[in-house]
């Protein structure tokens, strides 16, 4: 898991925290940033992951190439 995929999931958490605040205290301002946020966490995830499986890629075609 690389930093980007960290910070994600880490953005996905507190996205779904304040989503659940501003239920709680019904304050939509705060639900919506909070489901903004999630959305931004779980794309940058993703795109982490992404990253991360290409760079294995070219690692293992490096490998190939080099026996």
């Amino acid at each position: 898991m690389n930093r980007q995929e960290v910070r994600g999931k880490a953005k996905s958490r507190r996205g779904r925290v304040n989503e659940a605040r501003g239920v709680l205290m019904e304050n939509r301002k705060l639900e919506r940033h909070g489901a903004q946020q999630r959305a931004e966490g779980t794309l940058e995830t993703f795109v982490g992951e992404i990253r991360r499986r290409i760079g294995e890629s070219i690692e293992r075609l490096g490998v190939s190439i080099k026996a």
